[in-house]
């Protein structure tokens, strides 16, 4: 539990799942990368998210990530994403966690979409069955047929106490002011970031945290932002998400957040660039904005 009280820090990293050749879990890189987020502030740790490729991973290897990880983080909270097709699956994958997981994030159905607002609040209630404690929402329509969320959705299972959070990741600003305002209700409600391209606007409208892609090779620099929204320092803000957009440019638009990520990774030491076929991967690259981790990596 972190000091708001929610269980969700303000800076939670969606981690990579470093890989061998042959698509194994490399436990060592993963121990390394846990080192690292715990040595600069990182205040949890999220595993088979969008950036750690858990849709891609076999079974057995989804099982060793989760048991190494809980193994290396020591106090670091260790979360869970579930993204799964349907919503039975997603309660099976739910029951599945071994016991230490701090919290789930949950995403609406990858493959029988969910579009009426009942759908997703019977697809969280089955999820939170399973669990027995509120989850966290995860809101990514590019990856569930461009359905978000609704708002009503999200206000019924907050009078339920059926979840505690979301990491919002549409990069729609009106979106994020209709779930924003559902704080004045229930402040204990914690609304996270989770789109790079909109993280100092999102933080400046209220978003409490950032979950990104970019913690993954700059999670100083999002503790940063973080405070810097909370000063209403705009230009500082700013300052910063110009740097985190220059770190992006390094990389095609098309290249997958666990792919560029990587390949940064790689370039300071942390992990081996490869990711589930087949996904291409590019050569790392340490952009300039980043070489003062070369140090503290090596």
């Amino acid at each position: 539990m972190t000091a708001n009280g929610s269980g969700l820090g303000d800076s939670i990293v969606p981690l990579v799942t470093p890989l061998t050749a042959t698509e194994d879990l490399d436990e060592r890189s993963l121990r390394r990368l846990i080192a690292f987020h715990a040595a600069h502030g990182t205040q949890g740790i999220l595993v088979l998210g969008t950036c750690g490729e858990g849709a891609g991973l076999l079974g057995c290897v989804k099982k060793r990530l989760l048991e190494c990880a809980l193994e290396a983080a020591g106090e670091l909270p260790v979360l869970a994403a579930i993204s799964e097709t349907a919503s039975r699956r997603a309660a099976e994958g739910v029951r599945s966690l071994p016991k230490g997981i701090a919290g789930i994030l949950l995403m609406p159905p990858t493959f029988l979409f969910a579009t009426a607002e009942r759908e997703h609040v019977d697809h969280v209630e089955r999820a939170v069955d399973a669990w027995g404690a509120p989850v966290v929402l995860y809101n990514l329509p590019s990856r569930t047929g461009g359905h978000a969320i609704p708002p009503a959705a999200i206000r019924c299972l907050l009078e339920r106490g059926a979840v505690m959070g979301i990491k919002e990741s549409s990069g729609n600003m009106s979106y994020l002011g209709e779930v924003l305002a559902l704080r004045r209700d229930f402040p204990a409600f914690r609304v996270m970031n989770g789109d790079l391209a909109k993280a100092g606007e999102a933080l400046l409208l209220g978003a409490q945290g950032l979950i990104t892609s970019y913690t993954n090779v700059d999670p100083a620099g999002c503790l940063e932002q973080i405070a810097a929204a909370r000063r209403n320092d705009r230009a500082e803000v700013e300052r910063l998400q110009a740097k985190f957009r220059a770190v992006r440019s390094h990389f095609a638009p098309s290249t997958s957040a666990a792919a560029w990520t990587k390949a940064v990774l790689a370039a300071l030491g942390l992990c081996d660039p490869r990711c589930c076929a087949p996904t291409e991967v590019p050569a790392p690259v340490l952009p300039e904005a980043l070489a003062a981790y070369r140090q503290s990596s090596a």
